[in-house]
């Protein structure tokens, strides 16, 4: 599992998402997804986000355990 607070743009994106923009999904997730490379982890992640003051913490766990349908 990997944790870090959302920057200040990442937040931006979350609150206008949650607020009913949906379609910035994709827009969160090449952001997180740009972390990720920077931080040098690949693969399928479960991406979460938990609300902590004014921001937000990513939360990235594995996703290997996990089922599409």
């Amino acid at each position: 599992m990997v944790r870090w607070m959302a920057d200040e743009e990442l937040t931006e994106l979350l609150q206008r998402y949650y607020s009913g923009e949906g379609s910035l999904w994709p827009a969160i997730r090449e952001h997180i997804a740009a972390e990720l490379r920077r931080r040098g982890i690949e693969g399928a992640r479960h991406i979460r986000f938990r609300r902590r003051g004014d921001g937000y913490e990513v939360i990235i766990e594995d996703a290997s355990g996990y089922e599409s349908e």
